[in-house]
């Protein structure tokens, strides 16, 4: 089976596709192993999109990483929900999925 896992590298406004493109992925039975948030992307993890990450992620059992580099900047922890991790996890994400798919 192919598994997908998604960079979204810009802040929501600019990445909204990214929140259609991950409910599309569970609509259609598509498994999401990671989803890796970069520079501005990191801001996912505030505000209204956290909680639909929060509830996708839980749902479909996807990882949510921020950059830690990029978390820093905007001072944001890890928590329950995301995790802060450096690029290696990036490249790591790009070996074992098939696929990643790069929103911004």
């Amino acid at each position: 089976m192919t598994t997908l896992s998604l960079l979204v590298k810009n802040e929501p406004p600019v990445t909204s596709a990214a929140l259609r493109f991950a409910k599309a992925c569970d609509e259609a039975d598509v498994p999401v192993d990671c989803v890796f948030f970069y520079g501005k992307g990191v801001l996912h993890a505030t505000g209204l999109e956290r909680q639909f990450w929060s509830d996708w992620a839980w749902s479909v059992g996807a990882r949510l990483v921020l950059c830690s580099a990029s978390a820093e900047v905007f001072g944001l922890p890890a928590d329950e929900d995301f995790s802060v991790e450096g690029l290696g996890e990036l490249m790591e994400v790009g070996l074992t999925s098939h696929k990643v798919v790069s929103f911004g």
